[in-house]
């Protein structure tokens, strides 16, 4: 590899580390294997470079560490937790188990209403709230325009209001 093509890639890597790793963080909500996925997507993308065809580079970093990480749930038994499990250790060590009891409640009936929506909508949730992406960003990585993503997330949020309420 040339020096020129190592600048390029040193320079899209750059740009585009910190935007990927936040889209990862998203989809898993663990910096270390989000971490391992951001380097193994920019480690598949330099080997298969000539196989990139397009202009959104964002977009197709987003798609090589989407699949790597749904690969990575299908090795995972994730049906069994363990005493070192975030969840339990957040609970276990509360002084008020009660309210965290509640609190962890809501969220896994919004985690439940966010499955429950349509993958697209799924996608443009999990970027804006769990990522912290703009819409334009978000616009870019789904190949949608800014305005597109700024109108799927009120829309989301609203459907979203309505079936916690029918709770």
């Amino acid at each position: 590899m040339s020096e020129e093509s190592l600048k390029e890639m040193e320079e899209i890597y750059r740009k585009y580390c910190m935007p990927l790793k936040k889209y990862v963080i998203s989809l898993c909500h663990n910096a270390d294997t989000a971490d391992d996925i951001v380097s193994e997507a920019f480690y598949r993308a330099i080997l298969n470079i000539d196989t990139f065809e397009g202009s959104n580079l964002f977009g197709w970093l987003c798609t090589i560490a989407k699949n790597l990480y749904f690969n990575q749930l299908k090795k995972k038994d994730n049906n069994n937790a363990s005493l070192d499990d975030e969840d339990f250790i957040q609970v276990a060590s509360s002084s008020d188990v009660e309210e965290d009891v509640i609190k962890n409640a809501q969220h896994q009936r919004l985690m439940e209403c966010i499955s429950d929506l349509s993958e697209t909508e799924r996608q443009v949730v999990t970027l804006r709230i769990s990522a912290y992406l703009t819409f334009s960003e978000i616009g870019r990585v789904l190949n949608k325009t800014e305005n597109w993503a700024r109108v799927t997330f009120y829309r989301c949020k609203e459907k979203l209001k309505g079936m916690m309420i029918d709770e």
